[in-house]
């Protein structure tokens, strides 16, 4: 199931060296809203610094830029330390997600030891916990007891498209989708909760067709996941997806299209969200002109899980240019950004 050409040129372009950091702090913390309780609240968001994702051994999903944060020199000790930090910086928010550069439920990756001292250190502090994991690590054997902890638990899984062909050839996720579902069933048989990752506009499909695929593939998942994220594409450094930009040859996606997701996958029976990274921003999801108000709404429909405004809005303005660029798109083999072939072009024009 694995693409092994694509893998090894994504492989090229990741850095052979590692940046030196401090090992015994995270990569980051912050806060921010999200609705793990059912309603909007202050979340605090942690990234450990880790040895890496056990994928990033072999290559990397084509999108994923988290193996520049990595270090070979983390051992539990500084795991220990980093959590620390986490712990005496939540003051009185009470819900926390974790990620690390990989799964935090990766034994390898997050040794046993240090995975009992984080929740031991946060027990009392934290009353909703989310954490990610690829799907090989979520196993009774490996996580059924941290229900003994007491704290109620969301795991996310970053299932990115229930088309495997576009995992395979696009996101080189390393997975398939009935791997996704074997998790979620454990996932759900465990009494945990299960949000669905997944990934909008992905290299080589063209908006129109992504947009589809991720209708699909919210409906497909909409059965196992406590709420489904709609992640839009954002611009990670040293990954395949980059590189692409960079020449020009791909068009990061629309927040209309965001949009058209949303208002069209919130009744498929689980909740529908979307916090993206970068929007309106060079390297994040946006239209052909700022639209502040429209990435607002996005944000405000996911977290009260109301969308009148967001379809109001939506319905209210001219789209005549976004679709006919959607048109223009769709033909093409690959998803151009025509903005910067044009500025590479003039740019060439003048060396000239």
């Amino acid at each position: 199931m694995i693409n092994r050409e694509y893998a090894a040129s994504i492989k090229e372009l990741m850095p052979t060296s590692q940046r030196k950091t401090d090992p015994d702090r995270p990569v980051s913390t912050w806060q921010e809203k999200d609705r793990l309780r059912g309603y909007p609240e202050t979340t605090m968001v942690a990234i450990f610094k880790t040895t890496g994702c056990s994928w990033y051994r072999f290559s990397s999903c084509s999108m994923c830029g988290y193996f520049n944060d990595v270090s070979n020199d983390i051992k539990t000790i500084n795991l220990k330390r980093q959590i620390d930090i986490v712990a005496d910086s939540l003051e009185d928010v009470k819900v926390l997600k974790i990620f690390t550069s990989g799964s935090f439920l990766d034994p390898q990756e997050f040794p046993l030891d240090a995975r009992d001292y984080f929740f031991q250190k946060i027990s009392g502090k934290v009353e909703k916990l989310l954490v990610e994991s690829r799907t090989e690590y979520i196993t009774e054997s490996n996580i059924s007891y941290l229900k003994d902890f007491g704290i109620p638990m969301r795991i996310a899984i970053g299932l990115e498209s229930a088309n495997d062909e576009i995992m395979r050839n696009s996101i080189n996720k390393g997975s398939t989708f009935s791997k996704y579902v074997k998790s979620a069933e454990a996932v759900k048989r465990m009494g945990y909760e299960l949000r669905t990752y997944l990934l909008f506009k992905p290299l080589f499909l063209s908006e129109e067709d992504s947009i589809s695929d991720m209708i699909d593939s919210v409906q497909k998942s909409a059965q196992y996941s406590t709420d489904v994220s709609v992640n839009p594409m954002n611009i990670q450094k040293n990954t395949m997806v980059e590189h692409m930009w960079k020449k020009g040859l791909y068009r990061l996606p629309r927040l209309w299209s965001l949009a058209r997701i949303l208002l069209e996958s919130k009744d498929f029976g689980t909740q529908v969200v979307s916090y993206p990274t970068g929007g309106n921003k060079e390297r994040g999801i946006h239209n052909d002109s700022p639209d502040p108000k429209l990435l607002q709404l996005i944000y405000d429909a996911s977290l009260n899980q109301d969308f009148g405004e967001l379809e109001e809005y939506y319905n209210s303005v001219d789209k005549t240019a976004y679709f006919a660029a959607l048109a223009a798109e769709k033909v093409n083999l690959s998803q151009p950004d025509f903005e910067k072939l044009l500025s590479r072009t003039s740019r060439a024009s003048v060396m000239l």
